[in-house]
């Protein structure tokens, strides 16, 4: 009996055993070279990339969060694209010369081969997140060796996996107009490749990287494309180039929009690209909800972000036949590299936005909601008083109204500040301070140079140039003063003042007509941010979500005068 029992024992083991086995082997057949992935709670009845299989890809960021739970899922049952965030760029790929880093880059292409995701690489050649030697301090043979040398090893490195790589991200200024002669390399950013190299190293950087991969798609890529004269000097350089035969395959539109953007201009920006014959993708959407509470975004702020992506998409769809991918710069609102401004589609729960619904079908949300919502304008107020303008500050601004200058223009994002403003019967004053880390007036351009301006309309037109009360007033932290188009110069004052945390301005600015009380005047404030290399990296506004201040009032916010 003891016998009988005991085999039986061994008998029960062995088949929990196999069983054990069995599961262990079960997993693993799943796939073999796969890590072992947690399952998630994440489910959803609707499938952006899906939705959108006859028109484009659709795509979001990589991080390493992607590679685990709702991240995960998320990413793979609404996306079917990917760009990494930041492991790509030059100083992660390359932290010193000649050594490379793949480890984080490996990664994500395991992942993206086992979950057949198209990979788009970013960036081979920009001027930011680069390090402190790429194209630094060296000759020009040097410097184009530099190049040559990144772009081979890492574009060889993959190629055949990686789909597209954005070979040239932001070579292009801010506020520069392409030239009568059509020379856009007078427009072109100040970096360490425009000083080492010169203008050709945006050809060269093209053809460095078609020699390491002859199949795969290079796009030039870059901000504020929705901004005609930006996108006039972007469409000028690329037909030159494409004219040398240079091997350009697409455009990226990054389109990092606000609730305030137009669609129009992207219209326009689309229409250009498309009649060069290359393709087009927007490489970096995300729609940002300026002066957001903390806590998170009324329903009216949500369904007016809702909107925006519902009339973009509903244009993407009418350029099926150019766009061939759309890429959000991010899934979750939290996580965003705009987090304060709630820019995504999902929220921090991963729960869908109005925005997600807007998207899967755009023409019925514009139909069933107002699409013609008008945009909130920001609203300054100026007390009656007269300071003195000597860059301190003087008891009489103690209670004037503050107005933040805080909404981003630029994809980097730096200096902030404020303005306070009072007015007298000959004079509007401005009280500006602003938070800057790192002063610096160094670039000849004295839009660069950290400085802040000042745009006011006496006569609040609303035009969309400059009218007779219109003018642009441009002071660095060392008082230096310019001017864009001003109806005068005569009697404007201006006083800088260093600071422990950045620097203070004081201006004077004429008036043209005896004021009143609860006259309304059109008004913006911008900080300009200069890098150390004396190229502006960041740009803040009050109002105008584009950089089309200096070229028209159309967009400014309000000033009120009161008592």
């Amino acid at each position: 009996m003891f016998t009988r029992r005991l085999v039986k024992s061994h008998v029960a083991l062995v088949c929990i055993a196999c069983l054990l086995l069995t599961m262990v082997f079960s997993a693993c057949s799943q796939d073999a070279d796969a890590p072992y992935e947690e399952p998630s709670d994440y489910s959803a009845d609707f499938s952006l990339y899906e939705t959108y299989k006859d028109y484009f890809l659709i795509g979001t960021i990589y991080t390493h969060d992607n590679l685990q739970g709702m991240d995960r899922d998320l990413l793979l049952t609404q996306f079917n694209a990917i760009t990494p965030e930041n492991i790509m760029k030059p100083e992660y790929m390359q932290p010193t010369e000649g050594s490379f880093n793949y480890d984080d880059s490996d990664k994500m292409m395991d992942f993206a081969k086992r979950k057949d995701l198209f990979v788009a690489g970013h960036v081979l050649v920009w001027h930011q997140q680069t390090g402190d030697w790429l194209g630094q301090n060296v000759s020009k043979e040097q410097a184009i060796e530099q190049l040559r040398s990144h772009i081979t090893n890492v574009v060889g490195k993959y190629k055949g996996k990686i789909s597209a790589w954005d070979v040239i991200n932001e070579a292009i200024a801010d506020e520069m107009t392409l030239p009568e002669d059509g020379d856009w390399t007078k427009c072109l950013r100040q970096t360490q490749w425009l000083d080492s190299i010169g203008p050709e190293y945006i050809a060269l950087a093209f053809q460095f990287a078609r020699e390491a991969d002859p199949d795969v798609k290079l796009y030039y890529n870059d901000y504020n494309l929705n901004v005609k004269t930006k996108a006039d000097v972007v469409y000028a350089m690329v037909q030159d180039l494409l004219s040398q035969g240079v091997p350009i395959d697409g455009i990226g539109m990054q389109g990092h929009y606000s609730i305030e953007t137009s669609d129009g201009p992207v219209r326009y920006s689309l229409d250009l690209f498309s009649s060069l014959g290359v393709e087009i993708s927007i490489t970096e959407l995300d729609v940002t909800v300026n002066n957001a509470d903390p806590s998170g975004l009324t329903d009216e702020q949500e369904m007016r972000q809702a909107i925006v992506y519902a009339k973009l998409f509903s244009l993407f769809k009418e350029y099926k036949d150019v766009i061939a991918r759309v890429t959000f710069w991010g899934n979750v609102d939290n996580k965003s590299w705009r987090s304060d401004r709630f820019p995504c589609l999902f929220n921090a729960d991963y729960s869908p936005k109005k925005a997600v619904y807007a998207i899967l079908d755009p023409e019925a949300f514009l139909e069933e909601n107002n699409a013609e919502w008008e945009s909130e304008v920001n609203v300054a107020k100026a007390k009656f008083g007269t300071p003195v303008i000597d860059g301190e500050i003087d008891d009489v601004w103690a209670d004037c109204p503050i107005a933040p200058v805080n909404i981003p223009i630029m994809a980097w994002e730096g200096a902030k500040g404020a303005v306070r403003l009072l007015w007298d019967e000959s004079f509007i004053y401005v009280l500006f301070e602003v938070e800057d880390e790192l002063l610096n007036m160094s670039s000849p351009n004295v839009y660069e140079q950290d400085s802040i301006e000042i745009f006011l309309d006496q006569y609040h037109e609303s035009l969309t140039y400059y009218g007779d009360g219109a003018g642009q007033y441009r002071v660095n932290y060392n008082g230096d003063i310019s001017f864009g188009n001003v109806p005068t110069e005569e009697g404007f004052v201006a006083v800088a003042k260093i600071t422990a945390t950045g620097y203070i301005i004081e201006m004077a600015i004429p008036l043209l007509d005896p004021p009143v009380e609860g006259k309304v005047m059109g008004f913006d404030a911008q900080i300009n941010d200069s890098d150390d290399k004396g190229a502006r990296q960041s740009m803040m506004k009050f109002n105008d979500p584009t950089n089309n201040s200096y070229l028209s009032p159309e967009q400014w916010g309000e000033l009120i005068l009161t008592r």
